[in-house]
């Protein structure tokens, strides 16, 4: 007669059960070889740190003469709105002294550093106040480089997943890198990059076809930088049928929740900041369509800029700033044709289902017309679109992600000039447009049936699928 073998020799011999967890060895594996799938851009997030905490440390004692840290102005005003809801108040964020004119995504972020600042009493500026030495940023400039480079992260999965060689994606982390770093170091405008982090991982999300996760990420994007919502039309328009209600209800309903307590605790100044959203021309770069915005109204407005703040005040630790009235014009009827352009193509992409490298395309397309039609711009919103366009374009030969990257750094610098609007605007979308055309799937042909997934697949090293390794030869080739 047989004899059972005990469970637990099978066991012993290695004879491991599907229902058993995985061996703290195969995970200790799996981790070191997701890290050194991702090495660069580790090595690019470091130095986007090491870069940006020297820059704030040394580059006014350096090129200025002053000893002032360099910190973006409008980082304080968003953590001034981080405050506020730390407070219980989350319509103060909207205070027209913070200068708030998006989703509350970000001060909630920062909401635990805002308390953790007041238990320790650390020092911060205040526009128009500036603090020669303010020690809250030895705590806040580093999470805002470290939340800005997880786009690095974010662009190197996507251009992974859509088969680009590895050697091309250690280029691409480090020009995403440049393009990323002044959003954080310079401006303080970290939720830019990071709204693009949320958005790419939801576009890997939609070619897996995980619809849930899709929608969750793209909501995280929105409340965080309202541009992603652009995307939102184009999305849902290449969902499948029975995804798209539940995927307009998800990616809306943190930002309409957040909204809806600004609303109800400071309507006017809420209003004011995500409808009529007033810019200043004179201290950003106006562009044609300044001349058809229209005026806000006006306000005590200092024009002047940081470097202008050192020499006026010498070595004060903190001192008010002269200001002059200006004029501001109001953003939100130029952003409402964007609006009216996604929604087109989103009808287009719903009546005409396309492949999803050229949806891909598509977005990257609807994140530029942003700079197509704003009245007044400041040279880091063109880092959402330069990014997903940069990701498009690592696709194509080596020439090709070549031209697209140096046009994009040349532009991105370029940005920094204040001419005439139309010596200013133009370069800009002439640009843009060439990193477009260079990214452009040709030889991809659209599907008569719902979005294919051809691109599903994991993050590892396993071989790409027939379709993509066929069609990857083919571009290349051509």
């Amino acid at each position: 007669m047989k004899t059972a073998v005990p469970t637990h020799r099978k066991q012993v011999r290695g004879d491991l059960r599907p229902d058993r967890a995985p061996s703290p060895v195969r995970t200790t594996a799996s981790l070191r070889s997701r890290v050194a799938d991702r090495t660069w851009p580790i090595v690019a997030a470091g130095l986007m740190l090491a870069f940006g905490m020297l820059y704030m440390f040394a580059w006014i004692p350096v090129v200025h003469h002053h000893s002032y840290w360099a910190v973006g102005d409008d980082l304080w005003g968003i953590f001034r709105g981080a405050h506020y809801i730390g407070w219980g108040f989350l319509g103060g964020i909207y205070t027209p002294s913070n200068g708030i004119v998006t989703f509350p995504g970000m001060p909630v972020i920062l909401t635990p550093l805002a308390m953790l600042n007041d238990h320790l009493h650390l020092t911060e500026s205040y526009l128009p106040f500036i603090v020669q030495h303010p020690t809250a940023a030895l705590m806040l400039e580093p999470v805002e480089l470290l939340l800005a480079s997880t786009v690095v992260f974010a662009s190197d999965a996507l251009a992974q997943r859509l088969s680009v060689s590895r050697a091309r994606r250690r280029s691409l982390c480090f020009v995403v890198a440049i393009i990323a770093w002044p959003t954080a170091a310079v401006w303080g405008h970290a939720e830019d990059a990071l709204a693009m982090t949320f958005a790419i991982y939801a576009l890997i999300a939609m070619l897996d076809r995980r619809w849930a996760a899709f929608g969750w990420l793209l909501g995280l994007g929105i409340v965080v930088q309202p541009l992603v919502a652009l995307l939102v039309p184009l999305l849902i328009g290449a969902a499948p049928r029975g995804q798209r209600v539940l995927l307009a209800i998800r990616s809306a309903a943190l930002s309409a929740l957040l909204v809806g307590v600004a609303l109800a605790g400071d309507a006017a100044d809420t209003w004011r900041a995500l409808v009529t959203q007033p810019t200043p021309p004179s201290m950003n770069h106006a562009t044609p369509w300044n001349a058809l915005a229209p005026k806000a109204v006006s306000g005590a407005v200092a024009t002047s800029r940081h470097g202008g703040y050192l020499h006026r005040l010498g070595h004060a630790a903190a001192v008010q700033t002269p200001s002059r009235a200006v004029a501001e014009v109001s953003g939100g009827p130029g952003r409402l044709v964007d609006v009216l352009l996604a929604v087109a193509i989103g009808l287009y992409v719903w009546r005409r289902p396309q492949d999803p490298v050229r949806l891909l395309w598509l977005a990257a397309a609807v994140l530029a017309s942003r700079c197509l039609f704003e009245a007044v711009m400041t040279p880091y919103y063109l880092a959402p679109p330069l990014i997903l366009a940069l990701v498009m374009a690592s696709r194509r030969n080596g020439r090709g992600f070549l031209a697209a990257a140096v046009i994009a750094l040349e532009i991105t610098v370029f940005a920094y000039h204040h001419l005439n609007p139309w010596a200013w605007w133009l370069p800009i979308v002439v640009g843009l447009g060439a990193i477009l055309a260079l990214g452009y799937p040709a030889g991809v042909c659209a599907p008569s049936g719902p979005v294919p997934e051809v691109l599903r697949g994991s993050e590892s090293s396993e071989p790409d699928s027939p379709q993509l390794e066929s069609r990857r030869v083919h571009e290349h080739s051509r």
